[in-house]
């Protein structure tokens, strides 16, 4: 129940930071949500405000359940790797999902300013988004330095240029064995 708790009140804390999400979802406000997240599932309704609130629900209008490939991307991609998610139940009210779920900002240099003040906060939030940015760039490099290794040292992938020779081979020696075919037929009618 814990977990159900937090994670209901740091949706709604989302809803409540970005203008516009919680009114979005207020038109479906009595829908049912399933949040499947393998481990756990945490069911919550939509309130007439907009936010959710914990619900025992036995069939949910709508289910979200992450996948191997967003569990991936999440890190990577932030809110554009939610496409990756399974969805299923009302159409209407998943494309409402959707469009708040990909306007939700977290304001985080706002939830830090009581704690630490402003200039701390806007220098810790700073410094995050330094952090953040060389992780993603050091994981860029580190794939792109795999990927070169793979394939100019242990050769175990093919190069671009390698390839598109080789499908450019393919399909020159299949036009030649068509053009050799369409002559042995020619051949055959006028030999018979």
């Amino acid at each position: 129940m814990i977990a159900e708790s937090l994670f209901e009140r740091s949706l709604n804390h989302l809803l409540r930071q970005t203008p516009g999400a919680a009114e979005g979802l207020a038109r479906h406000a009595g829908a049912s949500v399933r949040f499947d997240l393998t481990l756990a599932q945490f069911d919550l309704r939509i309130a007439d405000d907009g936010c959710f609130s914990a619900a025992a629900v036995a069939a949910p209008d709508a289910v979200i359940r992450p996948t191997p490939a967003l569990v991936a991307r999440l890190p990577f991609f932030g809110r554009d790797a939610l496409r990756d998610a399974d969805y299923s139940g009302d159409s209407a009210l998943l494309a409402a999902l959707d469009r708040v779920f990909r306007q939700l900002h977290w304001d985080v240099e706002a939830d830090l300013t009581p704690l630490a003040g402003d200039v701390a906060a806007h220098r810790l939030h700073a410094l995050g988004q330094d952090v953040i940015a060389g992780l993603a760039h050091g994981f860029s490099a580190l794939g792109h330095n795999a990927s070169e290794y793979l394939v100019e040292e242990a050769e175990l992938m093919a190069r671009g240029v390698d390839v598109a020779r080789f499908n450019h081979a393919v399909d020159t020696l299949a036009d030649d064995v068509a053009r050799l075919d369409a002559r042995l037929r020619r051949l055959e009618r006028l030999g018979a």
